[in-house]
Parts: C-alpha cells; structure tokens; sequence
C-alpha cells in the first residue's frame, strides 16, 4: 500500500468544514495564473469514513497551460493556511 504524501484536508464533522469555507470566502484571493474567478468551495463527507473534506471547483480560461484541478484541498494547499 503506498502511503499518500500530501493527503486530503478532513474535520470531523460538517460543521468545522463550513467554518473553514467561510474564511476562506473572506480572504483575498490572488488568481493564479489564467484562472478567471476565485474557487468554489463545497464541504462533501468522506465515503466510508465520520468525515468531511473540502472541496474546489476552480474555474481557468480555455488553453490554460499547467492549469490546477478541480478536487480536494490537501493538507498543504496554500489556502488552508489562511483559514
């Protein structure tokens, strides 16, 4: 079994993860490059398990090379240190 080295950002309940969504929303978000709006963030429940993840929908301009996907947050994304 491979042991994931940068593994998803979970809390224990929805509650925490909505708190989390909520100062991210606050915070000044700097685009990167060719991203054309600020990511959505949604808490989803992680299958099988009693918690909750973070979830960003990110949104860039067609032919945007290097482009992040959409998914997770991961425990070093830089956008949980703001929150």
């Amino acid at each position: 079994m491979k042991i994931e080295e940068n593994p998803i950002a979970t809390f224990s309940n929805r509650e925490e993860a909505l708190t989390a969504i909520e100062l991210l929303n606050d915070y000044t978000y700097e685009l990167r490059h060719g991203e054309h709006s600020r990511p959505d963030y949604t808490a989803r429940k992680v299958r099988g398990e009693d918690a909750y993840y973070i979830h960003a929908k990110r949104y860039y301009y067609a032919g945007t090379f290097y482009a992040v996907e959409s998914g997770p947050l991961r425990v070093n994304d830089r956008e949980l240190f703001i929150a």
